[in-house]
């Protein structure tokens, strides 16, 4: 299995928590740095999470704090492909507050409805109805 982790710079908590709202996320496991028994969290706030596991749409996900040096994901974003116009809609427009809306809701010649955009953590998504 490969999963997808997706890399945050102290504000993993209120990415899972953003996630959680705006796609339905399902927490599976949340590790933090105070909890680590033999870890040196010495340079981590005790609150920052080591590992966790989402569920997003039926993808499984993993998201951290782990990562000191900036990280650009520029060439990688997640295509969510909904049955509806009214969730696409939903999912759309909730990841784009406080994001950048890259190409608008639209129809495509491969969907009814698609759209991308650049969440306020700086994933890229791109949302489309099934056909």
């Amino acid at each position: 299995m490969i999963t997808p982790c997706i890399h945050f710079q102290g504000n993993c908590n209120e990415a899972i928590n953003f996630y959680k709202e705006a796609l339905g996320a399902e927490v599976k496991t949340v590790f933090y740095a105070k909890d680590a028994p033999d870890f040196n969290t010495e340079s981590l706030p005790p609150n920052s999470v080591m590992h966790s596991e989402v569920i997003i749409y039926g993808m499984n996900f993993s998201l951290t704090d782990g990562s000191e040096v900036p990280l650009t994901d520029e060439h990688i974003s997640f295509l969510i492909t909904l049955n509806t116009h009214e969730e696409v809609k939903a999912a759309f427009e909730k990841l784009a507050v406080g994001g950048k809306i890259v190409e608008p809701l639209a129809k495509v010649f491969w969907s009814d409805l698609y759209g991308y955009v650049i969440d306020r953590f700086g994933v890229n998504w791109q949302v489309m109805v099934r056909h």
